[in-house]
């Protein structure tokens, strides 16, 4: 389980992943996965075709990358 005050993306998904999934499905699958896979710092989450790669830094998500399967 991962805890967090706010979700916010980074520039990296704004710029280069926004286009292809839409913010309200990345808040939408993070919010419905219960355990994230943990990669070094990192989290990650796929489910529903998506793959989702988070950090959380001062109980704050960033999202970093969100793409299609």
């Amino acid at each position: 389980m991962v805890f967090f005050n706010e979700i916010k993306p980074t520039y990296h998904y704004l710029e280069e992943h926004e286009k292809h999934v839409p913010w309200d499905k990345v808040v939408e699958i993070i919010f419905k996965t219960k355990n994230p896979r943990k990669k070094e710092d990192k989290f990650i989450i796929e489910k529903q075709g998506y793959y989702i790669l988070f950090e959380v830094k001062n109980n704050i998500l960033y999202v970093i990358n969100a793409k299609t399967k």
